[in-house]
């Protein structure tokens, strides 16, 4: 599997990998329109048009059960003018990040708001999708983590989040990690805010994702184009390799279709457990594997 197609002449605003019984990926060219495709073949499989409407509206309930894809999952992420919405793979649990960093929980109907305690601007969120913890990334470095309605705490990570950073965060279902960068480290931590890595980069992290287990992280270089592999235990990088180099290898799903500029750098990424990796440059999507990124040597213990 690998294979690209030049979806717009915009940049992709997200990349999602939809398990089910047949795998899709969806990109979101705007963020009420996603084109689905089935991850193994390329093959374009529907588009759908997601027009929000406000919470207190009567037809909120209908546009909530409109977030589904064509295979059945459940969209993990969307954005509106007022909300970026977060979805549990069962679709039982939604979060929302409203507005002046209001945060609220929905469970069965029921919705409870989320007391941070930030006391500068949330700038990074994450939900586990699997038991619902939920991460949130302040301006100040300050990760407060909840599970579900409980907060669990708020902790300093030390970073280093002045105008230029570029803050990430990835979190693993089930909670098993917690990834945050300021694009200059990758800080790992469990769900109790304990450090448990920090590992300097060499270059400017551009977008920082994990696969669903929490076994892999991803990390695009917004300098060189280059897409790292990292363990998701250690942050050993295992393979890496240019995204245009990637995309150049794959197979062209159009008669014409024009490349990306060279120094254009990946946007959107998306990964799963399999290895399987998606990302963007510009309006171009490509759909690749792990095996074809070149493999780092490992340390060894010296003798």
């Amino acid at each position: 599997m690998s294979w690209r197609v030049h979806l717009t002449n915009q940049a992709i605003q997200s990349l999602h990998i939809l398990p089910g019984k047949q795998t899709l990926l969806a990109a979101w060219t705007q963020r009420d329109r996603a084109t689905y495709f089935d991850l193994e073949t390329g093959v374009e499989v529907g588009e759908h048009t997601h027009k929000a409407v406000s919470r207190q509206s009567d037809k909120w309930v209908d546009f909530i059960a409109s977030l589904v894809a064509p295979n059945g999952a459940f969209l993990p992420y969307v954005r509106t003018a007022q909300i970026a919405l977060y979805t549990t793979n069962d679709g039982k649990l939604r979060l929302y990040w409203m507005t002046g960093d209001e945060l609220l929980l929905e469970l069965d109907g029921k919705e409870v708001k989320l007391e941070h305690k930030a006391k500068s601007n949330l700038v990074a969120l994450g939900l586990d999708r699997l038991l619902g913890a939920i991460a949130a990334l302040d301006s100040k470095g300050k990760l407060h983590i909840f599970q579900q309605h409980i907060s669990v705490g708020s902790f300093d990570l030390k970073l280093d989040l002045n105008e230029d950073a570029q803050p990430s965060l990835a979190i693993a279902n089930g909670g098993a990690a917690i990834f945050v960068s300021d694009g200059h480290e990758i800080v790992l931590t469990d769900t109790s805010g304990k450090v448990k890595k920090r590992q300097p980069v060499h270059y400017f992290i551009g977008r920082m994702i994990c696969s669903p287990d929490g076994k892999r992280l991803v990390t695009s270089d917004t300098e060189t184009g280059v897409i790292r592999f990292y363990t998701g235990d250690e942050l050993q990088p295992t393979h890496q390799r240019h995204a245009l180099d990637l995309l150049q290898d794959a197979a062209q799903l159009q008669l014409i279709a024009d490349l990306p500029p060279f120094n254009a750098a990946p946007g959107a990424l998306a990964i799963d457990d399999k290895g399987n990796l998606a990302f963007n440059i510009s309006g171009v999507v490509c759909a690749t594997t792990l095996k074809q990124l070149d493999a780092l040597p490992r340390p060894q213990p010296l003798l």
